[in-house]
């Protein structure tokens, strides 16, 4: 299961929304004080939203601003990673040799092109159809209310 801790901000009748720091793939790293990517992924945080599901037991105990641990299958991440973008390379890729083979540079740019918005079409309708799989959504795991989740803002200087 792949973890991440986020704030509770609304309570619903049998869900809550829960906000999460998207950061860098480094932001862990040792280095990062003294890496640009790292730099840069500070910079570009930001905070999202998502709605999650939680049985009637638990959610009595939960309130606003506590900070809570939701997750999400290894396999279903990894699934929809090679769905997202492996698809649209394929596609790519395909397009551009069908463009190839009809027989100019100019129809291989062309069949690329085609075969990208094939491919973001099929990752649109692949979502669509997998919009109420509850594999797909996030799961609330447990809550850690004695951590509070603290989000660093760094004033511009």
């Amino acid at each position: 299961m792949i973890e991440e801790r986020g704030r509770i901000v609304a309570l619903e009748g049998e869900a809550i929304w829960v906000e999460t720091v998207q950061r860098s793939g480094c932001h862990g790293c040792a280095a990062k004080s003294g890496c640009g990517t790292g730099l840069l992924g500070d910079f570009w945080a930001k905070a999202s939203q998502v709605r999650v599901a939680v049985a009637p037991e638990p959610l009595k105990t939960l309130a606003l601003h506590d900070t809570v641990v939701i997750g999400i299958a290894e396999n279903t991440l990894a699934t929809t990673a090679l769905v997202v973008y492996l698809l649209p390379l394929i596609t790519l890729v395909t397009g551009a040799l069908g463009g190839q083979w009809l027989g100019s540079e100019l129809w291989a740019i062309a069949g690329a092109l085609g075969g990208l918005a094939a491919g973001a079409l099929a990752i649109r309708i692949y979502s669509h159809l997998n919009r109420r799989n509850p594999a797909m959504a996030p799961q609330f795991l447990r809550c850690e209310s004695a951590a509070p989740c603290a989000v660093v803002v760094t004033p511009a200087s």
